[in-house]
């Protein structure tokens, strides 16, 4: 995905001439300069140099569908195998050509310059009809339709500048210069976020320049949260003033960086004050910027927050690893989060919250109850739920102030809070009688490489169902996941959690065997129990003369890309 589930269709508010004209005079890097976090849009935005999506664009992201006639033609779709497929676009079909060109008319004339986004659906579909592949369309590339789109609109409305992407089907570059008013939307989603050189950086490079040849309106399209974690604090300070400094390098004349969007994540605000310095300057100081912020912003509370940030800062570029964008704390605390330094920052900050006022007071009173998840998410990777319970209650009342999701794909936290609860009571309720529960497990089979502690299958704690990354081992095993669990002494029945969740390509597994010796025991098909959301298990009976380690053979559905255990109980 483009990490941007809520991306909106906007329609006619002013184009910031003024900033366009800093950078015609060279005082600035970029001509456009975007930031996804909450509060930049409208005049918080524009007085600290930023653009807005909801402003400058006429159509933005993959949102042509929002652009259709209640009553469109079929004809707009894709044809697949001779069928059509309304999940992607024909972008050889007159009609749809039609309704865009409508659309701008009506909307914005032929006058007034406004950019407008004209890209595939967020998907691999690319259509199959005889126009198209006259056009010299592939099986997995729609860029020489898309590009004929783009340049027929740009001769019609010579004062827009209209933009497709460099991203899933449309990697490949036009075979000729396009048109001064046509740009690209390039996905810097390849150039994983590192704060030091990496080997993709000069392919990177020259993939910039290659674009650069063709037109002259290159915008990068870059990322700067953990979009399945907006609660923990995120360091992109150093890598984006690298990535800044590449792109201007480059010839880049635009920058969006993609976001938590209008949804809250710890210090938003200031790192869209600090980020927002950086793509005006990138030669500037980010460790200076971020102090000058830090005291604006938080008289009472930023030398904690400047002293926290850049130790982040400081333990990413120690790590010289890639900095994730779709992990949960296990995977995160390899990289930059630090439990004591949470803790340490959340006490902190909850003593100086009585000193704070007005915004800062909002910002800390906020951040404070973010960070409660990170906390109780290090607890659980411990095996700990002590204390637990106020933690809970303060994370859940940051519903109160209208914060009510933690990741792109729209987990709440209301449902964390419920979940998490029931993993206490079920781990408070059943500890004693688990006698896997502390056991240590043998894997038989390759783990996948985030995947590979097993202690969580044996650590008395249910998976959160709704959220992959906690508590859960993902396999992408091929053909079968084989793990050895020891025979203990009495133990007569053993227990089997799975998770299904086909959202992210989770399935249930095909069957699951135990064996003893050498010899089956018994095998059996996980089945998904209605009204249970998620989760199934399977319950195997241990004959009394049972010798030796037992063995699970866990056999994947190839459908999907991977599966997911839960906790494995023995009684």
């Amino acid at each position: 995905m483009w990490a941007t589930i809520a991306l909106s269709l906007c329609l006619s508010l002013p184009h910031g001439c003024g900033l366009l004209k800093t950078f015609e005079d060279g005082s600035e890097a970029f001509e456009y300069r975007d930031i996804y976090l909450p509060g930049n849009s409208g005049e918080a935005g524009k007085a600290i140099g930023l653009h807005n999506l909801d402003a400058e664009w006429g159509i933005w992201g993959h949102n042509l569908f929002k652009i259709l006639p209640k009553d469109h033609s079929h004809a707009i779709y894709a044809k697949v195998d001779g069928r059509v497929n309304t999940e992607q676009f024909c972008f050889s079909s007159d009609q749809l050509y039609h309704y865009v060109e409508e659309y701008i008319s009506d909307n914005y004339g032929s006058n007034e310059t406004k950019r407008f986004a004209i890209l595939p659906n967020d998907n691999h579909v690319v259509c199959q009809c005889e126009q198209c592949i006259a056009a010299g369309c592939s099986y997995n590339d729609v860029a020489p339709a898309v590009f004929s789109f783009l340049e027929r609109l740009a001769n019609r409305f010579p004062n827009h500048i209209f933009f497709t992407s460099y991203y899933l089907t449309t990697r490949s570059l036009p075979t000729h210069a396009l048109p001064e008013n046509t740009g690209v939307l390039f996905s810097a989603i390849h150039y994983y976020l590192c704060a030091r050189q990496t080997t993709r950086e000069d392919e990177f490079k020259e993939q910039l320049a290659q674009w650069s040849r063709v037109t002259q309106h290159v915008y990068v399209w870059d990322y700067i949260c953990n979009f399945d974690d907006y609660f923990s604090p995120y360091p992109t300070l150093e890598i984006m003033q690298r990535r800044f400094r590449i792109y201007k390098e480059a010839g880049v004349r635009g920058v969006f960086c993609n976001g938590s969007g209008y949804d809250y994540s710890t210090f938003c605000r200031l790192r869209s004050h600090v980020l927002a310095e950086l793509m005006k300057n990138p030669d500037a100081n980010w460790r200076k910027i971020l102090h000058e912020k830090c005291r604006e912003l938080y008289p009472v509370t930023g030398n904690i927050i400047e002293q926290f940030m850049g130790n982040q800062e400081d333990n990413l570029f120690a790590s010289a690893k890639k900095l994730p964008i779709y992990e949960g704390v296990a995977v995160s605390r390899n990289t930059y989060l630090v439990e004591a330094d949470i803790v340490a920052l959340h006490d902190k900050l909850q003593r100086l919250l009585p000193q704070t006022k007005g915004e800062e007071q909002t910002d800390i009173s906020k951040a404070c109850k973010a960070l409660c998840m990170t906390m109780l998410e290090f607890k659980r990777l411990r095996g700990d739920i002590s204390g637990v319970r106020p933690l809970l209650h303060e994370l859940q009342s940051i519903t109160a102030d209208g914060v009510r999701i933690y990741s792109e794909s729209f987990w709440s936290v209301d449902t964390y809070v419920q979940e998490y609860t029931a993993m206490v009571e079920y781990a408070e309720a059943n500890s004693k009688h688990n006698l896997l529960r502390g056991k240590q497990l043998t894997a038989l089979t390759a783990l996948d490489p985030d995947y590979k502690d097993l202690s969580i299958l044996t650590d008395g704690l249910p998976a959160l169902p709704h959220n992959y990354h906690c508590g859960h081992l993902i396999s992408s095993a091929d053909p079968w996941l084989r793990i050895a669990i020891p025979n203990v002494s009495g133990m007569k029945h053993l227990r089997v959690g799975m998770t299904r969740n086909l959202q992210f390509h989770i399935a249930l597994p095909l069957r699951i065997t135990l064996s003893a010796g050498g010899k089956e025991i018994a095998t059996t098909q996980p089945q998904q129990k209605e009204g249970v959301d998620g989760r199934a298990t399977v319950e195997f009976d241990i004959p009394a003369n049972t010798e030796g380690t037992l063995i699970l053979t866990i056999v994947r559905n190839k459908e999907e890309k991977t599966m997911a255990l839960d906790e494995i109980e023995g009684w």
